[in-house]
């Protein structure tokens, strides 16, 4: 393992723990006991820094989904692991951070389009694998939904918020997937 594969992780750890004002490069490279200065040199600029760390996180995040796909490649499988993950809130925060973030800075916004783009393209992935219409407006339509779902989530955080990621992701999983999957499997 690399000095930025190290400063990655510690900034995943530190996102996770405390959110995106914890990911300053002084709390980065305490996190990783690395010199800022090694720091500076992987990550000239803290936009360049806060995406990498944000797109290694959700690629491990996308990763795990992938793999537990594999096991069972059921829409139902895709569904209930996207409720627990925009449940439990880490995507979404992350966004909500970086989007905040971008107000202030503006190359966080241009690097943040590279990162959904990227997002769009796993969950792509994933619909194909469990099954389920992957073209792009279907993807455009389960993220955008994901993402809605998990937003209005976290601004709640109540049980009925819950449900209704839940029911939502579900309802939208049953519409995207093609009829003779669906009666395959009932």
């Amino acid at each position: 393992m690399g000095i930025r594969e190290d400063i990655l992780i510690a900034g995943s750890v530190l996102l996770r723990e405390k959110g995106v004002a914890a990911l300053t490069q002084p709390q980065i490279a305490q996190a990783a006991n690395i010199k800022q200065s090694h720091l500076t040199y992987y990550f000239p600029k803290r936009a360049n820094l806060l995406l990498a760390i944000a797109e290694f996180t959700m690629t491990g995040l996308m990763d795990s989904v992938a793999a537990q796909l594999q096991a069972k490649p059921q829409g139902k499988t895709l569904s209930d692991i996207i409720t627990r993950i925009m449940t439990d809130g880490f995507p979404p925060r992350v966004f909500i951070g970086l989007i905040v973030a971008a107000d202030s800075d503006p190359d966080i916004r241009k690097l943040l389009r590279k990162l959904i783009r990227h997002v769009r393209a796993a969950i792509r992935r994933l619909l194909e694998q469990a099954g389920i219409a992957a073209d792009e407006e279907s993807t455009l339509l389960f993220h955008a939904t994901v993402v809605g779902l998990a937003v209005m989530h976290q601004a709640r955080l109540s049980k009925e918020s819950a449900a209704e990621v839940h029911d939502g992701i579900a309802l939208m999983t049953r519409i995207l997937t093609p009829k003779q999957t669906r009666r395959v499997t009932k």
